[in-house]
């Protein structure tokens, strides 16, 4: 079985689309001997060094991306012969032929139903291009119960919808020692949808010694919001490496995610997985998947977040996590998926 894989997240996010295509390439490419892999993606990038893989550069004119996904992957793809393509992010694959199985993996529908907290450009994208991605779809993947009943509910697929949870692990180098002092960590992209303003106030209507430190890439809508990090109680770190959110991840008190909605939360589980209780709020995704492992809180609940963190820092050990998943298993069960297409 020939699966190719459209890889440009690698190439251009940090955020968890990246970590989540990242991690299960690897996996993909260790646990599986039996099945041919390729992968296509934009640019130069040594993650992608001994494996089968194409680059098909993003057109630096206007519609060059049109172009690129509509009509250079496709031709790419029809040469490749392939059996099975997945697209890691939402839109796609498009205009392959009828024997070429098409998976896709979608992380959440809140384009569609926050598009309050998105730009014009991915609401656009989304409304005209989501729909018949699904449609189209022989297999949806999701990491959520959640989003699999968002899609059921407003989008009736016909391809079968496949839940796999994500995972987290960690770095092979953790820096040493703790260059900071005692703090409350966020980390995530800085945009609207995250509700860091509302973690903001609670933390400032709070007569702690900790500082809070903010760490993730600047996101979009976040004018008002930059300028409420500029407190001297908090420190904004901006885009991280791995090796740095590991250190922050593993000398925090507390880690704390008021996203509004989600449809996995990968740092929660990054931080569980580093032994640190976790404030979590309810929203999407974030109750099924954490309500047995964090403090949980409705998204907009200010007092209720001040409580809870409160007593993390009280009784810091009030919370047994259990096992974490892994990326490996996470391959595996896609692979198992896409197998089971395949012979279907």
């Amino acid at each position: 079985m020939h699966i190719v894989i459209l890889a440009d997240a690698v190439d251009n996010q940090n955020a968890g689309i990246h970590v989540y295509t990242k991690n299960l390439i690897e996996n993909l490419v260790k646990l599986d001997s039996q099945n041919k892999y390729t992968f296509i993606h934009s640019k130069d990038n040594g993650f992608f060094s001994g494996q089968n893989h194409y680059i098909v550069p993003r057109g630096n004119y206007p519609g060059g991306e049109s172009v690129r996904r509509l009509f250079k992957i496709p031709r790419l793809i029809r040469r490749l012969d392939a059996d099975i393509v997945l697209e890691p992010c939402h839109i796609g694959p498009f205009r392959l032929p009828k024997n070429v199985k098409r998976v896709v993996t979608i992380h959440d529908l809140t384009s569609i139903l926050f598009p309050q907290f998105h730009t014009t450009r991915n609401k656009l994208i989304h409304k005209l291009l989501l729909k018949r991605s699904i449609k189209k779809a022989d297999l949806i993947l999701t990491p959520s119960e959640t989003t699999k009943n968002d899609i059921e509910n407003l989008y009736a697929p016909k391809g079968k919808i496949k839940v796999v949870p994500l995972a987290a692990n960690k770095p092979e180098r953790i820096p040493f020692g703790n260059p900071y002092p005692p703090y409350l960590l966020y980390i995530g992209t800085i945009e609207p949808r995250k509700n860091i303003e509302t973690l903001i106030d609670a933390f400032l209507e709070l007569d702690i010694k900790e500082k809070l430190i903010i760490a993730g890439q600047s996101g979009w809508k976040n004018e008002e919001l930059l300028k409420k990090l500029k407190h001297p109680r908090i420190l904004y770190k901006g885009a991280v490496t791995e090796e740095q959110k590991a250190q922050l991840y593993k000398n925090a008190k507390a880690f704390i995610y008021p996203s509004i909605y989600e449809g996995f939360g990968l740092p929660p589980l990054e931080a569980l997985s580093y032994g640190v209780p976790v404030i979590c709020s309810s929203g999407g995704s974030l109750k099924e998947v954490f309500q047995d492992q964090a403090l949980m809180f409705s998204p907009k609940d200010k007092e209720k977040l001040k409580k809870h963190i409160q007593a993390v820092l009280k009784y810091p050990q009030n919370r047994q996590h259990k096992k974490i998943n892994t990326w490996e298993n996470t391959a595996k069960e896609t692979l198992e998926a896409l197998i089971n297409l395949q012979i279907s």
